[in-house]
């Protein structure tokens, strides 16, 4: 069996440290969006105007377009109107500011604003109101508005303090942790959830199984083995993101090699009459990662292991998915065995 091992012994933690939902835990349901991306709606502004966007534990920023954008390609989605907006503050004296990702990078204005997220009031939040988005494509056929980071506040860009640590600050939450469901079944009709302050109990089974966080920026966590049979894809432990903002799990060139190898990945042929495709979810790299980072575990692994942030101990928090119990029945987290599945996600044409 395939799979990535993290011994318990190596993690210092209680399991009954999981804070189960309550009433007073915000939350925001999220639409697949056929399992490449998740969304969910904010609001900005007096009155407030609405945006989908991907919330991204991979980055800490939050941007949004912005009306000031004239290109055609943004037409189609929502674009915040500073002019609108009565608590609007212009604290960026309109000086253009670009702000530098792993795949694209954004420019634009930077601006103060009271933002709503799972109905939570954050006020004067600084955000950047976006005129271009570079890098990503030539037409921005991405079915959100904006992305709303909830990485560690020091990847921030221009020390901005992040929505999630305004959160906390504004004493809108009681403790510094946040989970993510995400349904894999497409024609569900809850994509997916964030809770905010704690978990869901309803969408996970079992006990969490909690593993430090090895450098805050990403959640970026230790792995002791990565194995196909008998081969060990990570010899000595392997350095990884938790990343909702991927919708793949990313590896080195020879490692995801072997993988999609082993699962039987054909990339010669497409047949002309098919509906639709099937596509491995495991990747290589495209771009290099600081801290020795080897892996990404995105959407796909999130899909399959309800997961839990907590900034307060600095851990990431792994418990079985409901919906995903019947796919893998002798799963035993008590030890915290992960099986790299056969995962393959269907894109419609």
């Amino acid at each position: 069996m395939d799979y990535i091992r993290q011994s318990l012994e190596a993690v210092d933690t209680k399991l009954e440290e999981t804070f189960l939902l309550s009433d007073d835990f915000p939350s925001e349901n999220l639409t697949n969006y056929k399992n490449i991306i998740y969304y969910g709606i904010i609001r900005i502004g007096t009155p407030q105007q609405e945006f989908k966007v991907m919330f991204d534990t991979g980055s800490a920023d939050l941007w949004v377009l912005s009306k000031k954008c004239t290109f055609p390609i943004y037409s189609g989605h929502n674009q915040y109107d500073s002019a609108r907006s009565e608590t609007y503050n212009n604290i960026g004296n309109n000086r253009l500011l670009r702000f530098e990702y792993g795949s694209y990078d954004v420019e634009g204005y930077l601006a103060a604003d009271k933002v709503n997220v799972a109905n939570l009031n954050v006020q004067n939040q600084i955000f950047l109101e976006v005129t271009n988005v570079l890098r990503m494509n030539s037409n921005f056929s991405k079915p959100y508005d904006g992305v709303l980071g909830l990485s560690y506040s020091n990847m921030s860009s221009d020390r901005i303090t992040p929505v999630f640590d305004n959160i906390i600050n504004q004493s809108l939450v009681s403790s510094r942790i946040f989970s993510f469901y995400l349904n894999r079944d497409t024609s569900a009709d809850l994509g997916g959830e964030l809770i905010l302050g704690g978990s869901d109990p309803a969408y996970y089974e079992g006990d969490f199984t909690y593993i430090p966080v090895t450098h805050k920026g990403y959640w970026q966590i230790s792995i002791d083995r990565i194995k196909i049979k008998s081969d060990n894809l990570c010899e000595e432990s392997c350095q990884a993101i938790v990343d909702t903002g991927s919708s793949l799990i990313l590896g080195p060139k020879l490692d995801i090699a072997k993988i999609n190898t082993f699962i039987g990945v054909d990339d010669s042929r497409i047949h002309p009459n098919n509906e639709s495709i099937c596509v491995t979810v495991f990747a290589k790299h495209h771009l290099t990662y600081d801290n020795e980072i080897k892996w990404v575990l995105g959407m796909p692994f999130i899909g399959r292991y309800y997961t839990e942030f907590d900034m307060e101990r600095d851990r990431v928090g792994f418990a079985l998915a409901k919906s995903s119990s019947k796919c893998i029945e002798n799963l035993s987290l008590s030890h915290f065995i992960v099986y790299f599945i056969i995962i393959f996600f269907k894109l419609f044409v």
